[in-house]
């Protein structure tokens, strides 16, 4: 049934799979299937957090497009971090406009910066794709300064309300929609989604729910959008594991939607949001 957990005994060799397709991957994935105003709005929600003093860091760039935004806000220092190829890291280096914005590439799967470096730290539509959660938000934490704030802006896929589009997508578009190719994978999710929930609910730690992205031959297989998504994002898994770091949360979900029934939806049941806006300060005691 679509879609299908990730055991941990795979999670090293999807994990490779996914990097060898970031290294690699074509300029359409990340760069041009969104708009530029998804990019404004996400500075937008940035600045209304963050201080003009702050030095920012964001997290799965894809390219220039990202830190560029953000830095037209006059921050201090914006930095861009993904996996860059050296011509694609000199190749996207050369549009940045802003002399405050820049690019880091990784080098390996630890963030290649001191601990305590940035004052703020966002990611959008990343975590969705990251198998070793825990490692790394460990690793955001340890980058990220006392008193500084997180910011996560993630698809929830592990919500009903993907599942109902896909309900209707596959019915009368006879289309697939993500990784629901049947009504019965919809209609199966639908409660699949409160049993992820409950799985975090009931747990006394986070539960990051793992899934296969799409793959053929060992490789990802990628045609649309979060066809390589590995995380099912349960919101309150995340919440979990920084309350347990003594994180504060700023915001949890409430307050954001592309229409009046999300909007709404999110505020009633944030735990089931479509999308994550997730907002997290750490404390200052260290």
């Amino acid at each position: 049934m679509n879609p299908k957990r990730l055991p941990e005994s795979d999670y090293h060799s999807v994990q490779q799979a996914l990097i060898n397709f970031y290294n690699i991957r074509p300029d359409e994935y990340g760069l041009l299937e969104r708009s530029q105003a998804v990019y404004e709005e996400y500075a937008k929600n940035i600045n209304k957090i963050a201080k003009k003093t702050s030095s920012v860091l964001d997290i799965g760039s894809g390219s220039w497009r990202i830190p560029d935004e953000i830095a037209k806000y006059g921050y201090p220092e914006v930095v861009g971090l993904d996996y860059f190829s050296p011509k694609k890291l000199q190749e996207y280096s050369k549009q940045i406009q802003n002399k405050n914005a820049r690019l880091v590439s990784y080098q390996d799967s630890n963030i290649p910066f001191q601990s305590n470096s940035f004052d703020v730290i966002s990611s959008l539509c990343v975590v969705e794709h990251i198998i070793y959660v825990n490692e790394f938000f460990n690793e955001v934490d340890r980058v990220l300064k006392p008193g500084g704030h997180l910011i996560i802006s993630c698809p929830n896929w592990s919500s009903p309300l993907p599942m109902i589009t896909g309900l209707i997508t596959t019915l009368f578009k006879k289309d697939r929609f993500w990784q629901i190719y049947k009504p019965i994978e919809a209609i199966s999710g639908l409660f699949r989604s409160i049993f992820w929930y409950l799985e975090n609910l009931v747990s006394s730690k986070p539960k990051f729910i793992m899934i296969y992205p799409k793959m053929k031959d060992g490789k990802i297989n990628f045609e649309r959008s979060d066809d390589d998504a590995v995380h099912l994002c349960q919101p309150l898994s995340i919440k979990k594991f920084f309350k347990q770091k003594n994180y504060e949360i700023i915001h949890y979900n409430r307050g954001f939607g592309s229409t009046k029934f999300t909007f709404l939806f999110n505020w009633l049941f944030p735990s089931f949001a479509s999308t994550n806006f997730l907002v997290f300060k750490k404390s200052e005691k260290q």
